[in-house]
């Protein structure tokens, strides 16, 4: 009995996307892509365990580089 997994021509129904994955690049080749200065990157790799060499994508590095750039200097809630 033929249904729709079965038929030959089921599989065209599903989309493809040409979009190409994300680019993973070691974390120091963004920090010098993104001009982050040193003691920043330091901080960075320290609050979130990051070794050196570790590979991820420049949205993943630019987020974590943010919150740590807007994050407060000490504990106390920002009002």
């Amino acid at each position: 009995m033929a249904n729709k997994m079965n038929k030959p021509d089921a599989a065209s129904n599903i989309q493809q996307t040409d979009s190409p994955p994300p680019e993973l690049l070691p974390i120091e080749q963004h920090q010098e892509q993104l001009k982050i200065k040193i003691p920043v990157f330091i901080g960075v790799c320290a609050v979130n365990g990051w070794k050196p060499g570790r590979v991820m994508t420049e949205a993943e590095f630019r987020r974590a580089a943010e919150a740590f750039t807007g994050a407060p200097m000490n504990r106390k809630a920002a009002k």
